[in-house]
């Protein structure tokens, strides 16, 4: 009997995607964000597995399995193979290694996973000392005392709504709706 190698390619955008992406004609890990000196951030791990492919209308049985990849960018990657009967009940996956061939009995039905793992590397992150005053204040936050924080005390802009012999009479407004999250009002001088 003799033995046939048999190429089957395999369509990579389509499949069940765990912190993978598939671009430019490459399956890479999907990108978390960019640390302080502008490199990009992974996941340590993500996996691709195929939608069921049907072997048994190209081949009638098979010895194994052997695969051929590409890489880039210093990742590491594991490719495992299952097999089915129905498509519904599938074998445990199985390692396909570069230089031999993975053996399993024949059957109708084959899925691949592609596990990546990153390659690991220093990041520089840098955390703000906040001593620009009012670098990140807004209406909710404030940094003028060396800390980030919520504001706790909000000033309001009064109207004035009269003048008297002694003073002047100011008036703000506060609607019904917010009338339960004050807890306090502060008149001073000024």
């Amino acid at each position: 009997m003799a033995i046939q190698e048999i190429l089957l390619d395999i369509d990579l955008s389509v499949g069940v995607f765990q912190d993978t992406i598939y671009e430019d004609q490459r399956l890479k890990l999907r990108e978390l964000g960019h640390d302080a000196d502008g490199n990009s951030i992974y996941p340590a791990t993500g996996y691709w597995e195929s939608t069921p492919i049907r072997i048994q209308d190209k081949i009638a049985s098979f010895k194994g399995v052997a695969a051929q990849v590409d890489v880039t960018e210093g990742a590491a990657y594991k490719i495992y193979w299952s097999t089915s009967e129905d498509g519904f009940e599938w074998l445990e996956y199985e390692e396909v290694s570069s230089n031999s061939a993975v053996s399993k009995s024949p059957a109708k039905y084959a899925k691949v996973k592609i596990e990546i793992f990153a390659e690991k590397k220093y990041s520089n992150f840098y955390i703000d000392d906040f001593k620009e005053k009012g670098k990140y204040n807004n209406s909710f936050v404030e940094s003028d005392s060396g800390s980030l924080g919520l504001k706790r005390i909000y000033q309001l802009n009064m109207k004035r709504a009269s003048d008297t012999p002694t003073g002047i009479v100011l008036r703000q407004k506060v609607e019904n709706t917010k009338f339960q999250k004050v807890d306090g009002i502060r008149v001073s001088k000024g």
